[in-house]
């Protein structure tokens, strides 16, 4: 069955991919409508489209039927379904992550899940302070608690970030594991991205074996990927660190846009309450709109164009420089700064109709706002980090 799927489905381009996702937007608004404001994770009915239309898996390896596409679907695919859905947008840009992270692991865990699914979803506690670790025999013994673990009760496995202490020294680590071996906490209450099934997730003192770990110190010497024998595709390696949050920026950016076509549809429809004036008429909206796709339309070329280019430097060097690292956090801060500004102007054009919570364009926009309380887009650090580095040049090269 595995090789029927990989001749089926290993000939996407990252152009067909990009036209399957823009095909769901319809699909997936209207779906979404009927979907009460209480639930916390994507539908079903959602999930089993993105399934059918493979895309959760466009950086799966091909020999597993995956699409292996180029770095730049890192922000496409997500930002495209943000147009339709901000928390599903989410949802894909982890789980297509994990299928990337997954593929350095040791070729014994790959054969585990994908052999048995290879449409297995995985979530992920991707903090490493949260979780931490002791070396034993054959393995590690891990305790933590992880919070913000997207898409984690509609998931079979999860990964989780920690710390080893191996004799004293430290190191940054992750493993994978079984929904039957880590214990979900309820407590996703959110105002906005309410569908990602953000919750918290405990494991005490759990015995993992050595096949299911992989060390992410990569500027440790003598440091390997266990995987990158049986996936050579330089893309694997490009450092999430840098420009994890690309992909997540990108349902910022899409979210904004969903909630600028909804503010269209509602323009031409809408007259002024004092003047009887139909809102498409007046300069000023003309004005705004120029203001909120600007906007828009900046921040998503400057973050599609940091993936293109470092895959590129990926295959000229083998690496990332510091310098680089920083620049694409920088950039994701900024990108999303840029897109909240386009989401106030909206605020302000839709006034006193735009805070009604059976609205769909307050429920975009504040998707949108929750989105970007993301660690990566905080814009002191992100900022600063790449200014003092530029002025000092003394910044510790990024672990990870």
């Amino acid at each position: 069955m595995l090789k029927d799927n990989l001749n089926e489905i290993s000939v996407v381009s990252n152009k067909d991919a990009n036209e399957r996702a823009l095909s769901l937007i319809p699909k997936i608004r209207e779906i979404k409508s009927n979907i009460k404001s209480s639930d916390t994770n994507v539908s079903s009915y959602i999930l089993d489209l993105l399934h059918q239309e493979g895309l959760f898996r466009y950086f799966q390896p091909r020999q597993w039927g995956g699409w292996e596409l180029d770095f730049e679907a890192w922000f496409d695919i997500p930002e495209i379904i943000s147009r339709a859905d901000c928390s599903t947008g989410w949802i894909v840009a982890n789980m297509a992550s994990h299928h990337r992270t997954l593929a350095v692991f040791d070729e014994r865990i790959q054969k585990e899940i994908w052999d048995d699914n290879p449409n297995a979803l995985i979530a992920a506690g991707n903090i490493y302070q949260q979780g931490s670790a002791k070396k034993v025999k054959d393995g590690v013994i891990l305790t933590g608690l992880w919070n913000f673990c997207s898409g984690i009760e509609i998931s079979d496995w999860s990964f989780f970030a920690f710390m080893l202490d191996d004799n004293g020294t430290k190191d940054w680590h992750q493993c994978i594991l079984h929904k039957s071996e880590y214990e979900i906490l309820n407590d996703w209450d959110t105002y906005g991205m309410k569908q990602t099934g953000s919750c918290s997730v405990k494991i005490n003192e759990l015995f993992v074996p050595e096949y299911k770990l992989q060390s992410f110190s990569v500027n440790r010497d003598g440091h390997t990927f266990k995987g990158v024998d049986l996936n050579k595709n330089l893309m694997y390696q490009i450092p999430t660190a840098s420009i994890g949050g690309h992909g997540l920026a990108g349902c910022a950016i899409g979210g904004a846009q969903l909630c600028l076509d909804l503010l269209l549809e509602w323009i031409e429809k809408r007259s002024t309450s004092t003047s009887n004036m139909k809102m498409s008429d007046i300069p000023t909206i003309h004005n705004r709109l120029g203001e909120i796709a600007s906007r828009i339309d900046a921040a998503r070329l400057i973050l599609r164009n940091d993936c293109i280019e470092v895959e590129r430097q990926m295959h000229e060097n083998g690496q990332i420089s510091t310098n680089n690292k920083l620049k694409y956090k920088r950039n994701a801060a900024y990108a999303v700064k840029i897109t909240l500004e386009s989401v106030s102007i909206m605020q302000q054009v839709c006034g006193a109709n735009g805070i009604y919570n059976g609205s769909p364009i307050t429920s975009a926009l504040m998707d949108v706002q929750a989105c970007s309380s993301h660690i990566h887009f905080n814009q002191d650090m992100q900022f600063s980090q790449w200014g003092r580095n530029l002025l000092k040049n003394d910044f510790q090269s990024l672990t990870l």
